[in-house]
């Protein structure tokens, strides 16, 4: 991810935080369909990796960061970013670390 995209990343999280949903929609409505593949590719990518690596306590700690990179998900999903099949995939994910983190 370029830096330009990461100041972005950066800033939709912070947006996250402060549950500014419209503000984030805003702005990753400004974006190309490349930049927000980026995004959510980056996101998944990370979590992904922890997630095949069962290193469930790390997602844990960082669920918020979990929660933000699922909103960029819907979000690109819901721009057609993402086929069915492969969102499927990715809520199953999500809702697996939530399942997780409930039985804790």
């Amino acid at each position: 991810m370029n830096e330009e995209l990461s100041y972005l990343d950066a800033d939709l999280k912070g947006l996250f935080v402060e549950t500014k949903y419209d503000d984030m929609k805003k702005l990753l409505d400004e974006r190309s369909d490349e930049e927000v593949k980026e995004i959510y590719n980056h996101n998944w990518d990370i979590i992904k990796k922890y997630y095949d690596n069962e290193n469930f306590d790390l997602l844990q700690k960082h669920i918020k960061f979990v929660a933000y990179s699922c909103f960029v998900i819907e979000y690109a999903q819901g721009r057609g970013l993402i086929g069915e099949d492969v969102f499927g995939i990715m809520m199953a994910v999500f809702n697996d670390i939530y399942e997780i983190r409930n039985k804790e």
